[in-house]
């Protein structure tokens, strides 16, 4: 989940910054760790707003200035929750704020970060397809296009591996009927031998006896299915 930090107050911008990062420690070995960036400027945070699934701001620095940033987030049709941490300036004074403000009040402190952060994971799963699946029995949400490629764990009879693009990985309950029960209605994904699982979008070759993937993992696969891997690659990469 992808969180923004807006504070113009360098000690208070750095002190949620540690606090979101000890939530996300907590969120290790699952796909819900937290991808945290700061800023102080109204500028910076605008030239790509619509890439956070949460934002926390106090932009205190002048008057009205929460307001300017509120107005060209409504432009861009801004939706993802955004936790105003009323300080200097009280902003539930603001009047005809949009819906997905959330007021809060520093300083700041961990108790309520768990509970404004599930906003962002409600976010994060809305606006992507997601794959459902367990992890020591806890249910997971994980963006189909993130994942690579799964594989069986060491032992096989404890699950699958599940590769990321942004190279994490982590260990799931399900066995391989249910990994396919999730992969087989999606084009991009096929079962290349009796237990690999491949997202063909993250394919780098086609080899007779081999496929690469972008990270460079080969996997072993027969030659009498060469040419439609070939061709599936192709395929999927148009799309």
């Amino acid at each position: 989940m992808h969180v923004a930090v807006c504070d113009d107050n360098v000690a208070d911008r750095k002190h949620l910054e540690r606090l979101l990062s000890r939530e996300s420690d907590k969120r290790a070995g699952t796909p819900n760790i937290l991808y945290i960036e700061s800023f102080g400027n109204k500028e910076h945070f605008l030239k790509n707003p619509l890439k956070y699934n949460i934002v926390f701001m106090d932009m205190c620095s002048r008057a009205g200035l929460v307001e300017e940033i509120i107005e060209r987030l409504e432009e861009m049709s801004f939706n993802a929750p955004l936790v105003l941490y009323s300080s200097k300036y009280d902003y539930t004074a603001i009047k005809n704020l949009p819906a997905y403000v959330v007021h809060a009040k520093k300083p700041y402190i961990p108790e309520p970060l768990p509970e404004l952060l599930a906003l962002g994971d409600k976010n994060a799963a809305g606006s992507v397809v997601t794959l459902t699946v367990h992890i020591k029995g806890a249910v997971q949400h994980i963006p189909k296009n993130q994942l690579m490629y799964a594989m069986p764990t060491d032992n096989a009879d404890s699950g699958y591996k599940l590769f990321l693009s942004d190279g994490a990985s982590f260990d799931v309950d399900e066995d391989i009927s249910l990994v396919r029960q999730l992969l087989d209605p999606h084009d991009e994904f096929r079962l290349i031998n009796k237990s690999c699982f491949v997202n063909f979008k993250y394919v780098a070759s086609v080899m007779p006896l081999t496929i690469m993937m972008q990270d460079y993992r080969e996997f072993r696969i027969s030659l009498f299915h060469y040419k439609e891997f070939k061709y599936l690659k192709e395929a999927i990469g148009n799309i």
